[in-house]
Parts: C-alpha cells; structure tokens; sequence
C-alpha cells in the first residue's frame, strides 16, 4: 500500500539448527537468500482489491518458493493440520 518495493527473501537450514522435537537449538549454519525487488506500482489504487492482494501474494510466494528450492503446493497449512487432526 505504501509502494515500496518488496524484497522477497528465503531462510533455508534452519531444520538443523531447531530439529523437529529437539529441545534446545543446535549450532548449524544457515543461509539467508534475497531476490530481486518487486514492484506492483500497476495496482496503484486496487489495494483493497482481494484479487490484486491474491496475486501479489502469490508473485511474492513464488518468489520465497525459488528461493527456498521449496516444491509449491496447492495446500493451506490450516487445511493440512485440520485433516491430520480428524485423521488422528
């Protein structure tokens, strides 16, 4: 809304430094990786468009994905926790 630009950034190696379960945190080395700035100045005046908001976000997350060498999936998180807990 304030249009600056965005910098869309990945943190990757974290899972060895906090590992699933582990109680404290471990000394690993992890690597923060910066993209490219994006700019969406051709939305100016659609900030409250939950269409313009959707596909800002996806063209960020898409970003953070390449970034992060993360496979996309078309899956909420929320919906996943949700089925594994009816599931569980």
């Amino acid at each position: 809304m304030t249009g600056a630009p965005i910098v869309p950034f990945a943190v990757t190696g974290t899972e060895k430094v906090q590992p699933s379960g582990a109680g404290l945190p471990r000394p690993a080395r992890v690597k923060v990786s910066f993209g490219a700035p994006l700019e969406f100045s051709r939305y100016d005046g659609l900030e409250r468009d939950r269409y313009v908001l959707r596909a800002i976000t996806d063209t960020v997350m898409n970003e953070v994905r390449q970034l992060s060498g993360q496979e996309y999936v078309d899956v909420y998180a929320t919906k996943i926790k949700t089925s594994q807990a009816v599931r569980g």
